[in-house]
């Protein structure tokens, strides 16, 4: 067939096909080749009109011909139709569209090859600060708040990482499914768990590579009254919390998408979030610093319940020392003043962090801030499937 197409426009004067390339994409450029011919009644040359020039064509009628067989004989056992709208059961579809986004996911290195490395970069960076005391016994109140500082700050920039990079990714595959969606070929559930499948795997290997840098280098768990298996455990629930920073991130980004017509206002709703999340986490603002109104930023942000989750999942029994100094905010909180009158104190280290946030961050928090990130993320799910089911911004 695509012989019969080359050969038709070749003999209306087109310039000729080269070996190799593609017979739709070199019709195409054909197309817009500005071609001679002679005029009607040996008048000046004027441009081809294709369009006239299939009308008056021998294949024009023989197309016509075959139709018109076609018709006439029809063979009821070769009509192809379906009990159902589609062809294939829901689970099938869901699961070829998943297949399909994680296929242009694994193509997209300039997406996720450059999340992984930059995630071991900014490991790396962060936690080797920490190299020259992360076997010290005792710190400095200096190096205490630099490690909860340092915990904020990366999952801030990770978070930062994943909310931006994944906005234009989702912005053209949100597209595809509109056109998609125009032909009734595919439905928002398909598009919304394929969304969800694809983005899953390069959460998990992102949040273990950060991890598995992070953790040894900067020896946040490396508490000297705790075995190895109590550090494994440490070392996953950070993990976990991590892992679902980035998530919340990512599907928020994914979520700001569907929601908005184009990319530009689905950066600045990113900003807003980027921004509140800073704020309202526990680190630049303190849990008990938050009064009155401004409670309820703290409680309704993501950002607090994985600060807290990260922080009391490494620091809650850890029996090394913090040297406070006389001077300190957390001096007399601490009973310093009574303890070590008129001189510097050793509280352990999770003493101190207990008084750092006021006492509002709690080990005993940890499952309740998980099953609080859970339903945040399922919330930001749902609301993604909606947004794809009712809202269509693209005319392409």
């Amino acid at each position: 067939m695509s012989g019969n197409l080359v050969s038709y426009f070749e003999n209306l004067g087109t310039s000729t096909m080269n070996k190799g390339e593609n017979p739709a994409t070199w019709m195409l450029n054909v197309l817009s080749e500005n071609i001679m011919v002679s005029g009607v009644n040996d008048q000046e040359d004027e441009p081809l009109d294709f369009a006239k020039a299939w009308e008056n064509s021998s294949n024009k009628v023989d197309l016509q011909k075959q139709l018109s067989e076609a018709g006439e004989t029809q063979d009821p056992n070769l009509k192809i139709e379906y009990d159902t709208q589609f062809a294939a059961s829901w689970y099938q579809r869901d699961t070829l569209m998943a297949q399909r986004l994680v296929t242009i996911y694994w193509r997209s290195p300039a997406y996720n090859l450059s999340r992984m490395v930059l995630s071991l970069a900014i490991a790396f960076l962060l936690s080797s600060i920490f190299i020259p005391i992360r076997s010290n016994l005792v710190l400095s109140e200096a190096e205490m708040t630099s490690l909860l500082s340092t915990i904020f700050i990366s999952f801030i920039i990770i978070g930062v990482l994943s909310i931006t990079s994944v906005i234009p990714v989702s912005l053209s595959i949100r597209d595809m499914y509109y056109r998609h969606k125009a032909a009734g070929m595919l439905n928002s559930r398909s598009v919304g768990r394929a969304f969800a499948i694809a983005e899953k795997r390069f959460i998990i290997i992102s949040s273990v590579l950060f991890c598995a840098v992070f953790i040894p280098i900067s020896g946040i768990v490396d508490s000297p009254n705790q075995d190895l298996r109590h550090k494994v455990r440490k070392s996953i629930a950070f993990w976990g919390f991590f892992a679902f920073n980035g998530a919340i991130y990512s599907y928020i980004g994914q979520l700001f998408t569907c929601l908005v017509r184009g990319q530009g206002t689905a950066t600045i709703l990113a900003s807003v979030f980027i921004g509140i999340n800073n704020f309202f986490s526990g680190l630049i603002v303190r849990p008990q610093q938050m009064t009155g109104f401004w409670q309820i930023t703290y409680w309704i942000n993501p950002g607090h319940f994985v600060y807290e989750g990260l922080c009391m999942s490494v620091f809650n029994n850890d029996t090394r020392k913090v040297i406070v100094s006389e001077g300190s905010d957390y001096y007399i909180p601490l009973g310093c003043d009574i303890t070590y009158p008129n001189s510097d104190c050793e509280v352990e280290v999770h003493t101190y962090v207990d008084e750092f946030f006021g006492g509002l961050f709690h080990k005993d928090n940890i499952p309740r801030d998980a099953i609080i990130l859970g339903c945040i993320l399922f919330a930001v799910r749902m609301s993604t499937f909606l947004a794809l089911r009712f809202f269509t911004y693209s005319g392409k």
